[in-house]
């Protein structure tokens, strides 16, 4: 398959007209193809970007529709008002189990930018719970972009794509 590639760039290069999706994680920003499950590590099912969480919450990254919560609460299908559509998946290590789950929303809910969807009690995990998030009609968009290392979930940008 042959997606864009969504790189590093500073901040202070992104043109002052494209496009930002705020971040729905908290945690250390990383590149998509370091995702654990091949799946997600070549862009099956299109361009995104990973997080190693450091916060238990996750919050809708713009206002629109969630549009289905599925697999018990790990994977999140977000439509924004303007047309994009976009997966938030969880990635936890087979042998660990996330107590005490709570999914905020429910599907078909309208939300809006930094409205709370979930939060994971994340104390009793061995390892990072590893989150992504997938721009499902992505595949034709402008060249995309990353600019911070760490980001904090409805307060920094996670993506940013530019208009040619």
């Amino acid at each position: 398959m042959n997606t864009p590639d969504i790189s590093y760039l500073p901040q202070r290069q992104l043109t002052p007209n494209s496009i930002t999706i705020c971040s729905p994680f908290s945690g250390k920003v990383m590149p998509l193809s370091e995702h654990p499950d091949s799946f997600f590590s070549y862009g099956t099912l299109g361009p995104g970007i990973m997080v190693a969480l450091s916060n238990h919450k996750i919050l809708a990254p713009f206002d629109g529709t969630l549009v289905q919560v599925k697999n018990a609460g790990t994977e999140f299908i977000l439509q924004a008002n303007n047309g994009l559509k976009i997966l938030l998946n969880l990635h936890l290590d087979p042998q660990q189990h996330i107590k005490h789950t709570h999914i905020a929303q429910l599907n078909g809910t309208r939300v809006t930018k930094g409205q709370r969807l979930a939060y994971f009690d994340l104390r009793d995990l061995n390892s990072p719970l590893l989150a992504c998030l997938i721009l499902l009609n992505g595949h034709q968009l402008t060249p995309m972009h990353y600019s911070l290392s760490h980001v904090s979930a409805g307060i920094d940008i996670l993506l940013t794509i530019t208009k040619k």
